[in-house]
């Protein structure tokens, strides 16, 4: 017969301050997907908006999970991808080869780390790391430097 153990002191976690900036950031993304989703997507689909470090993280695990509906990558992520290559993205909306860059954006398996990246200003050489339109956008470039 085994004796009863004795009571074991709470574990703190490794990291405190990490679990608290995840505990905040939930939060503040919780609060604002029942409260105020028109204000989560305007912070999502603007890209220069200001936000907490936590937050940003939180919202980038939830586009990694592909777990907010209103979120299309190639209406938001595209259009800022192209200028970093360079692109106009009026112009190239109108080449009809949009659509499978469009088509490869939205099932990229990087829309989070990809949305980070483009808030922070990657650069397009940070960029072609990840990006799996960079050789076409590449492509394009070269195209419209030859016009």
């Amino acid at each position: 017969m085994s004796r009863p153990r004795p009571p074991r002191k709470a574990r703190q976690p490794r990291d405190e301050k990490a679990l608290d900036a995840y505990l905040e950031g939930e939060r503040a993304l919780l609060e604002l997907r029942c409260c105020k989703p028109k204000a989560l997507s305007a912070l999502i689909h603007d890209l220069a908006q200001p936000m907490s470090p936590s937050l940003e993280q939180a919202i980038a695990r939830c586009l990694a999970g592909r777990e907010l509906a209103g979120f299309t990558p190639a209406e938001t992520l595209l259009p800022v991808m192209l200028r970093r290559f360079g692109l106009d993205p009026a112009t190239c909306g109108r080449d009809p080869a949009i659509h499978s860059l469009r088509t490869v954006c939205s099932a990229c398996p990087k829309v989070a780390g990809c949305w980070l990246a483009l808030r922070q200003e990657a650069s397009r050489e940070e960029c072609q790391v990840f990006c799996p339109n960079a050789e076409a956008l590449e492509r394009w470039t070269e195209r419209s430097k030859q016009r």
